[in-house]
């Protein structure tokens, strides 16, 4: 039994390609876009705790808001998942701020934390802080 290859009235007669389609533009294509939104991207560094948000009735949304400090309800300061101590905060804030300038700052407050705490944050940061603060809450409803 022998095998035959049938021809397309359509195909080159030449035994030249059968229609193969190279793909090696498109794949350069594909990896220079990955390359460049990974370039470009920025990354959000998660405070931390968890934490018990204040519900608010009324808010706007924080736009470009990237550099996160959170105080947990035993009144300790969180910033990229390390608590650390109030003197070292403003040295912190400074370091984000220059690593994404037009990011803004967002406090997250514990519902149970202290106010004095979130005083003394926001005390520390007001030299690098944009006209708006942006304080973490949840949504009433």
């Amino acid at each position: 039994m022998s095998r035959r290859r049938i021809r397309s009235p359509l195909a080159p007669q030449d035994g030249g390609g059968e229609g193969d389609i190279d793909l090696t533009p498109m794949l350069d294509v594909v990896f220079i876009m990955l390359i460049f939104f990974i370039v470009t991207s920025t990354f959000v560094k998660e405070p931390g705790p968890e934490i018990v948000r204040i519900e608010a009735v009324t808010g706007e949304r924080c736009l470009r808001g990237t550099i996160i400090f959170a105080v947990d309800a035993l009144g300790k300061i969180h910033y990229d998942k390390k608590e650390i101590p109030l003197a070292r905060v403003a040295s912190a804030a400074e370091a984000a701020k220059n690593d994404t300038p037009r990011a803004n700052f967002v406090i997250q407050v514990d519902a149970e934390a202290s106010t004095l705490v979130t005083s003394e944050l926001l005390d520390k940061i007001k030299d690098l802080l944009d006209p708006t603060v942006c304080i973490s809450t949840d949504e009433k409803g």
